[in-house]
């Protein structure tokens, strides 16, 4: 339970991204975002050589699933480049746009599809994909017009759904590309 908890407080401290970017600069979120994956891999090295170092070896083992004990954690690592691809590739309101959907869509479509799924797509719900949809739609809107919200959302909560690759990097790419595509046509 905890675990869980913490891993959704992950994903929504993504949502302070586009805040601590419009406060600084978007350079300095990416400097800083990289140069926490480079601290948090080299953690991990150590972790799995049997050194620990404190509070982020903790934080990362109370985080994992009881498979990823004994192998690299690399959820967050996908979402920290998720989120600076996204930075780099895509004009600010999408990009700000495509983060909120990976910061609430995924951990809603998996508290959704624990809760209340029944009608299962391989390992995860159509009522949680809805679920992830409605809150990601709603919350892209604080960034972009409707039509985009709609697209970037479903395209993420698309991605989330059918489970290719990490969805922590998939839902931010897929999510901002449909919505760059949407607003150039």
């Amino acid at each position: 339970m905890l675990a869980s908890r913490l891993r959704t407080a992950v994903h929504a401290s993504a949502l302070l991204i586009p805040v601590i970017a419009e406060l600084t600069s978007k350079s300095m979120v990416i400097a800083a975002l990289a140069a926490t994956t480079v601290v948090y891999i080299l953690s991990e090295v150590l972790r799995l050589r049997a050194k620990s170092v404190p509070l982020i070896t903790w934080f990362t083992l109370v985080m994992s699933r009881e498979d990823e004990g004994t192998r690299l954690v690399t959820a967050p690592i996908y979402l920290a480049v998720g989120v600076v691809l996204s930075l780099l590739a895509f004009p600010k309101n999408i990009a700000y746009a495509s983060i909120t959907i990976a910061a609430v869509g995924d951990p809603v479509a998996s508290y959704v599809g624990r809760k209340l799924g029944r009608i299962h797509v391989r390992q995860k719900t159509l009522e949680g994909f809805a679920g992830g949809w409605i809150v990601s739609f709603a919350a892209a809107l604080l960034w972009v017009p409707p039509h985009l919200a709609l697209v970037g959302s479903a395209a993420g909560m698309l991605l989330e759904l059918l489970g290719l690759l990490d969805d922590n990097l998939t839902i931010p790419i897929g999510a901002g590309s449909a919505m760059l595509i949407t607003s150039i046509l």
